[in-house]
């Protein structure tokens, strides 16, 4: 009885850590997995989906924007740039999942087929690359950092950049 329990003694912390390290590195195979559900999502415009693989208290950090965008925030601004670029899809170009971050290159393609920040639709197709981190917690995306090339965007829809005029 007592080797019996030494036994388990040893071999039971064992167990539990190697069932401990296939976890961990189970996870971000997962959370890749989870990235690449939501990006199908957005291009076939599940907006239930996208909604259900996002945390409730999502926070969306996108370079550019001032305030955090929240999972409806999310939603909206899928739902306006969809309706300026329709057949907008992503290509993901590569990945690299770490803990509980994955990090995409991806590139967009779409057409402009409505206006979309003050320019009227072109019928111009435009190449967004972008760059996008994302934490997961429980399955879900959590928070968010993305980097897209807008200014290439507002070029290739025929914006200018120009200087403001000074203020006196």
């Amino acid at each position: 009885m007592r080797r019996n329990l030494a036994i388990a003694v040893a071999v039971v912390p064992m167990v539990l850590l190697s069932a401990c390290g296939r976890s961990q590195s189970a996870q971000p195979a997962a959370n890749e997995r989870t990235l690449r559900e939501f990006i199908a999502a957005i291009d076939t415009g599940n907006l239930q989906r996208v909604r259900e693989l996002v945390a409730d208290d999502l926070a969306l950090h996108v370079l550019g924007v001032p305030q955090t965008l929240s999972k409806d925030g999310l939603v909206e601004a899928i739902k306006s740039f969809y309706a300026a670029f329709p057949d907008n899809t992503h290509v993901i170009e590569q990945t690299l999942a770490a803990d509980d971050r994955v990090a995409v290159v991806i590139t967009q393609h779409a057409t402009s087929k409505g206006p979309y920040e003050g320019a009227p639709a072109t019928g111009q197709h435009v190449t967004i690359p972008a760059i996008h981190i994302i934490r997961f917690s429980n399955g879900q995306i959590r928070e968010w950092w993305a980097l897209e090339d807008n200014l290439g965007l507002m070029q290739q829809l025929g914006m200018e950049l120009r200087p403001r005029a000074a203020q006196n």
